[in-house]
């Protein structure tokens, strides 16, 4: 996340991938659909983890600038 985006509660992002992960392992869903949420779940938090390292990874270079004095901020 950029700074930008701010969820509800952390509470409900764990209620969200809980429910995730029991729609892709104990429904009733055929198996092509159940290894699809569940690769799309697997590969969303490849993506995370990843994005994760990058940004740790980056070094201070890379961090945001502090704007100028006479930069009107509302």
């Amino acid at each position: 996340m950029n700074g930008d985006t701010l969820l509800a509660s952390k509470w409900d992002a764990a209620f969200d991938l809980a429910r995730f992960l029991y729609v892709g392992f104990f429904s009733a869903l055929p198996a092509w659909a159940r290894y699809t949420v569940l690769g799309l779940g697997g590969s969303a938090i490849v993506y995370g983890f990843l994005s994760w390292l990058r940004n740790r990874s980056a070094g201070p270079e890379s961090e945001e600038t502090v704007p100028e004095s006479e930069t009107p901020v509302r």
